[in-house]
């Protein structure tokens, strides 16, 4: 692999360490009180190990999907990481009708920073939906 290439492989292998680290932390926390673990939880374990997998084989083309598909799933409530799952909740309006939307704070951090990691691959894909 070559520089640029090498920079974004090991900065998923920082986003995914600090997933490995919040969700054995979800375990501890969980193992040691009375919280405890939803389905999106595991969801959130197996879609982390999948990624971590994937990085282990050194298949950055599927990482940067599978990572970028597991932390949009998180923003979206559908995958947990931390022990319990809070998220911010907020009220658009369509005409005048209120739409419920909520996202996790810590999912949209890590998703901030994957693009970041990712954005030369993000801006190629950009280049080529648009260019056509």
């Amino acid at each position: 692999m070559q520089r640029p290439q090498l920079k974004e492989f090991y900065g998923y292998g920082l986003i995914l360490g600090v997933l490995i680290a919040v969700q054995s932390y979800s375990v501890y926390v969980a193992s040691t009180t009375d919280l405890l673990l939803t389905w999106q939880h595991y969801l959130g374990f197996a879609a982390t190990a999948v990624a971590g997998i994937l990085w282990a084989v050194r298949k950055p083309q599927y990482l940067f999907y599978a990572l970028g598909l597991t932390l949009m799933l998180g923003y979206e409530n559908l995958v947990g990481f931390t022990p319990t799952l809070d998220f911010t909740a907020t009220q658009y309006y369509f005409n005048s009708t209120p739409l419920p939307v909520s996202y996790q704070d810590f999912s949209m951090y890590m998703l901030l920073i994957w693009a970041y990691v990712a954005h030369e691959r993000l801006r190629t894909m950009v280049t080529r939906l648009l260019v056509k």
